[in-house]
């Protein structure tokens, strides 16, 4: 005959509503995990604490300790199997970020156990909520949401083939001239560029999605030729995790490029419209953080 374990779930919440406790209790096995804070701002670091019991022989194995959903490990440190009167203790610190503002849970924590008899378990944590505000605060709340323009009425046929070739001989006349400028103009380096780049979006009177798609292209850009960090073509928390492993870039200039690109994705896929005052602020962060950046790999 066989009996199902008896599986005891506690969940305790702080009395400042940052921080959040669940303890299990599973085959005389006691997990006890705390993630604090559970409000924050996308970049900020959040405190992971896993606490467990065992009885003597029995061992316990943390199933991932690279990502949580959207959590990150940045850091972490272990101390596994220790002697006590208990049994053995299992503990597990880490530290986590995320840069995804739409997460409204911690989960995926499990750890499997195995006895001396051979037999074998899973112990799964329910999800923790969390509150992760965007950089862009409480501003997405006055921004206005453009409607999806209407139909356009194509060009007749009859004026479609002096245009085509038209448009093909101004391309081809453009392309010379980008040459032969190019060769003329010494080269600049990914620093100078990008702030010549930033120059000329600064005077453009582009709409909101394709100012903030161009500025995130800038600074993408500068990141792939001053530290060889591969930017373009990955989402933003690809991108980051990559930019995460390049010993140039302080952890404060991460978190600062996060918010950054955040904000600009929230712009481009949302269709957010947001005022003069947050493009020259977009501007300045971009330029601030290559101007470190810069100086460093210097």
């Amino acid at each position: 005959m066989h009996f199902l374990p008896i599986l005891t779930i506690t969940f305790t919440l702080c009395s400042n509503a940052f921080a959040e406790t669940v303890r299990v209790t599973q085959n005389d096995i006691n997990v006890q995990v705390s993630l604090s804070p559970t409000t924050i701002t996308v970049g900020d670091p959040v405190q992971l604490q896993i606490e467990a019991t065992s009885p003597n022989g029995t061992t316990l194995l943390l199933e991932n300790d690279t990502s949580y959903g959207s959590f990150t490990v940045v850091e972490s440190r272990n101390l596994l199997d220790i002697p006590s009167n208990d049994g053995r203790l299992w503990n597990w610190t880490m530290q986590l970020d995320t840069f995804d503002s739409t997460t409204t849970f911690f989960d995926g924590l499990k750890i499997n156990w195995t006895n001396q008899a051979g037999e074998t378990g899973s112990i799964t944590l329910d999800p923790i909520p969390v509150v992760i505000h965007s950089v862009a605060g409480d501003s997405l709340n006055d921004m206005v949401l453009r409607d999806i323009k209407g139909t356009v009425p194509l060009i007749a046929r009859n004026w479609a083939l002096p245009i085509v070739g038209g448009v093909f001989f101004l391309g081809i006349l453009s392309w010379v001239y980008l040459l032969v400028t190019k060769r003329r103009e010494p080269k600049r380096s990914p620093h100078e560029q990008a702030m010549h780049d930033i120059s000329t979006l600064r005077g453009s009177n582009l709409e909101v999605q394709q100012f903030y798609t161009s500025l995130s292209d800038i600074v993408r850009h500068y990141l792939e030729g001053q530290f060889r960090i591969t930017a373009t073509g990955q989402t933003t928390r690809e991108f980051l995790n990559a930019a995460k492993k390049n010993t140039h870039l302080e952890q404060s200039d991460r978190e600062s490029l996060g918010s950054f690109l955040v904000a600009a994705d929230l712009v481009k896929f949302a269709r957010y419209e947001p005022g003069s005052k947050v493009n020259d602020d977009a501007i300045h962060l971009a330029e601030v953080f290559i101007q470190e950046t810069a100086e460093v790999a210097a």
